[in-house]
């Protein structure tokens, strides 16, 4: 079942249900006699490529005498004197996600036996009631939202921007935008919350054209939307060219008929889709509408997933839906939101957070195959592993590339902060390593091919080169001061609430992860002779393979024990080398990780359960993962630092971020198949996901597998692989070696015979 079916409108944005092409995305409110359709276009953002530049003012030898005292006031032990120190190195702050309108839709009907429904296998909305019926594509073939409706309509645009010019004809209208030069986020209190500067090159223009006109009986709506925005690092665009692309799109739109616009939409989507599936077995039928299922298993006294499993199944299929609605080839990659936000100061100006937030948008792209939906990752960190290089140069003396915890479409890579921000979230220089991980998951499960190992290599090693520089000795060994480890601070020795310190337990672990992807990825570009190959060579036998731990058994996140401020933090960065890491530790370790898990707890927001649940299924941990399911599965509320799930299946943080949603998929697959040291099969399912099914999960190295499982025992494993491939599989602590020359069937019996 891959449908979201309702029995009545939205009255609230999270109760809309979301379209989108990659470029752009609408919610659908479902309204009789007012329809209303939110409108965002990937490329709408708030200031230009100037406005990081407004915001950075510190020269070198400043930045120089600044880190410098840092430093020193960190081997006096004074973290407090040490961010301050930092201070003056601070930007001002990354740009936002923005609305670019709303689509307007009036009728006369009535709202008689109202339903509303949006089909996650074919990306169409459709809605009824006694005398109207319609339907609603976002076309990925044609770049346009199509709407067709059975009762003569009339259209209207409005929006939120400044508004530059307006124009109407019997069948459409054209809105000419100007989005606004600068938009401080909402914790800036200190700044405006939006300036607007009608100066050439200041601010994105857009353009909005849509059209209505008589169809098969019916009426069909047409909408297309563009900005100036013509690719990252590269100046904007004309406004005429981006009204003349709106153009071709509708005029190509109106040319198809409407059956042809939803079949060749429908169809596209379902190509990626359809690739992979996931059924959980059910004692009893599910309620049909999603606030009935919802209900139920928010109130089970079990477990929410106790009596309807498949809504594991559907929010997987919620997560890859989303994942092709918001990032396709050739665009942006997903925002904190996706593609869609309805705020013009919206939270944390769901931007680019790049210590865990945007990277855990593509998690679940390889292992669901869905790999083409990273390809805008890719481009996002190659623009701004050039742009990082003068952040490097000039605030650390350094070579390569950094970026810090945010970042924008325009690749602002500075640390913000105004020169008033705290350094727990404002002072991490070590985004590119974990960048480069995400890219790096493209080539181990074989989703890479030779054009794309080259553009890889330049990003990875000016990423090495960073940290090879940024990296010194002190008298402990190591050090990578003044460090932090995301968002997260401890009580020092006054009791004091502090960040930095001179190394983390996540600083070495990402230091250690991209050297060791540097030497290999140089293996495949013939670049073994490298310089920085061999500087990271000889760092990597100085480095520990495994973390340290505490006293009390618990993998050390700081340079040394340290009182934690708070025992729960959202964040487990101490963690990285386990997940997204390729989790190769000592047994010690591992266990030093369980420990560490267990002082965290398990309630959190939204995204940290799901990395949790990543964690828990690298460990093997399935009753670990029913514990996070039931907290997943739960109706958002505001209870702070807690997730849930809104009434259109979006996840909370709270407020709503898609980083759960576009995660939790990979989380479903690590309990099911894990690939990291070999392939693994049903290492950590769940009691409440005890029998199923999944067709068309990926592997690393590049091998599609079905499963069938039943009582929580493997029934049968197909691997398909496009190459001929041999593979070390594991099951129930028993390995068989496997040669894959097109496909391979396996049953619990062929363990067995190996052991």
């Amino acid at each position: 079942m891959t449908r979201l079916d309702y029995d009545k409108p939205a009255t609230d944005w999270l109760e809309c249900l979301p379209l989108g092409n990659g470029s752009l995305g609408a919610m659908i409110d479902g309204g009789v006699d007012r329809l209303v359709v939110r409108l965002n276009h990937e490329a709408g953002w708030s200031g230009s490529p100037e406005s990081e530049a407004r915001g950075v003012g510190v020269t070198p030898e400043d930045a120089a005498a600044a880190l410098a005292a840092s430093r020193e006031a960190l081997r006096r032990s004074d973290a407090v004197a040490a961010a301050e120190a930092l201070l003056p190195i601070q930007a001002r702050y990354s740009q936002a996600f923005l609305p670019i309108g709303r689509l307007i839709v009036r009728r006369s009907a009535t709202a008689g036996e109202y339903r509303r429904s949006l089909d996650l296998a074919t990306s169409i909305h459709e809605m009824s009631t006694t005398d109207l019926t319609e339907r609603t594509v976002v076309s990925a073939p044609l770049g346009v939202l199509a709407i067709e409706t059975s009762v003569r309509p009339t259209i209207e645009l409005e929006t939120e921007l400044a508004e530059i010019g307006r124009s109407s004809a019997p069948d459409g209208i054209e809105l000419l935008v100007r989005f606004p030069s600068d938009v401080a986020p909402a914790h800036e209190a200190g700044f405006a919350a939006a300036e607007w500067d009608e100066t050439e090159g200041a601010a994105l223009r857009g353009v909005i054209l849509a059209r209505a006109q008589p169809s098969d009986g019916g009426w069909l709506i047409l909408l297309a939307a563009e900005t100036t925005f013509e690719g990252f690092g590269g100046p904007l665009g004309s406004l005429a060219a981006a009204r003349e692309r709106a153009r071709r799109r509708i005029d190509a739109a109106v040319s198809t008929p409407a059956e042809e616009i939803f079949r060749a939409a429908s169809a596209e989507h379902a190509r990626l889709f359809d690739r992979a599936r996931l059924r959980f077995d059910a004692p009893v039928a599910p309620a049909a509408l999603i606030p009935d299922r919802l209900a139920s298993a928010f109130a089970d006294p079990e477990h929410p997933l106790a009596a309807d499993p498949g809504l594991g199944a559907l929010l997987f299929d919620v997560g890859r839906y989303l994942l092709i609605c918001s990032s396709r080839p050739g665009g942006v990659p997903a925002t904190l939101q996706g593609i869609w936000n309805d705020s013009m100061r919206p939270p944390w100006s769901s931007n680019y957070t790049i210590n865990i937030n945007t990277q855990m948008n593509y998690w679940s792209a390889h292992s669901t195959n869905l790999s083409e939906a990273a390809g805008p990752l890719f481009d996002f960190v190659e623009g701004l592993s050039a742009k990082g290089q003068d952040t490097a140069r000039r605030l650390y003396g350094a070579g390569g590339w950094t970026a810090h915890h945010n970042s924008d479409i325009w690749l602002f890579s500075s640390p913000v902060g105004a020169g008033a921000g705290d350094a727990r979230w404002v002072h991490w220089p070590m985004a590119a390593p974990w960048l480069v991980r995400s890219l790096w998951d493209a080539v181990e499960f074989g989703a890479a091919d030779a054009d794309e190992l080259r553009r890889l290599w330049p990003i990875a090693r000016g990423a090495a080169e960073f940290v090879l520089d940024w990296q010194h000795r002190d008298g402990q060994g190591w050090s990578t001061s003044p460090s932090t480890s995301p968002e997260n601070t401890y009580l020092d020795d006054d009791g004091r609430e502090v960040a930095l310190d001179t190394v983390t337990a996540m600083d070495l672990q990402l230091i250690r992860d991209l050297l060791g992807i540097v030497r290999r990825l140089a293996d495949l570009v013939d670049a073994g002779d490298d310089e920085i190959v061999r500087r990271a060579g000889v760092r990597l036998e100085e480095l520990p393979a495994d973390p340290a731990a505490t006293a009390d058994g618990i993998i050390r996140e700081w340079s040394e024990d340290r009182r934690e401020a708070d025992p729960q933090h959202r964040h487990v960065s101490s963690l990285y080398g386990l997940y997204p890491g390729d989790g190769r530790w000592s047994e010690d370790a591992l266990q030093a990780a369980v420990r560490a898990l267990e002082r965290r707890g398990d309630d959190s927001t939204g995204w940290s359960l799901v990395w949790k649940l990543y964690l828990w299924a690298r460990l093997r941990r399935a009753d670990k993962v029913s514990d996070l399911l039931a907290l997943v599965f739960r109706e958002a509320g505001d209870r702070g630092e807690a997730g849930g799930l809104y009434p259109n299946m979006f996840a909370a943080h709270p407020p709503f971020q898609i980083d759960a949603n576009l995660g939790f998929p990979g989380a479903l697959v690590e309990c099911l198949l894990q690939s990291h040291d070999g392939i693994e099969l049903l290492p950590a399912v769940p009691r409440q996901l005890a029998s199923g099914s999944a067709t068309g999960l990926r592997a690393r190295p590049g091998v599609d597998v079905d499963l069938t499982w039943d009582g929580g025992e493997l029934v049968e494993a197909t691997l398909r692989s496009a190459e001929p491939v041999t593979v070390m599989l594991r099951y129930g602590g028993e390995v068989t070696e496997v040669r894959i020359d097109g496909e391979a069937r396996i049953r619990p019996a062929d363990f067995r015979r190996s052991a």
